[in-house]
């Protein structure tokens, strides 16, 4: 898996205390945006219930659809 190094500003005693549980601040963000990004996906997915009726494609092609997206989102990433 590719890396990219990247600037984030948050506040300091939230880093004080992810630093303070584990010395690797770089896996812990990593992990909270693996987190969220199901968290959304799941939101995403949830809030799609009842619009079934008003889908153009199959849910075999949404579902494609979807995976191509997040490919591409994870090649688009600099690195």
């Amino acid at each position: 898996m590719k890396t990219i190094k990247t600037s984030v500003t948050i506040p300091d005693e939230l880093y004080r205390e992810a630093k303070s549980l584990s010395g690797n601040f770089s896996a812990i963000v990593s992990r909270a945006l693996r987190e969220y990004l199901q968290t959304e996906k799941i939101k995403k997915a949830i809030d799609s219930f009842g619009k079934w009726e008003e889908r153009e494609s199959s849910s075999v092609e949404i579902v494609n659809a979807l995976r191509e997206e997040d490919d591409r989102r994870r090649t688009d990433c600099p690195g």
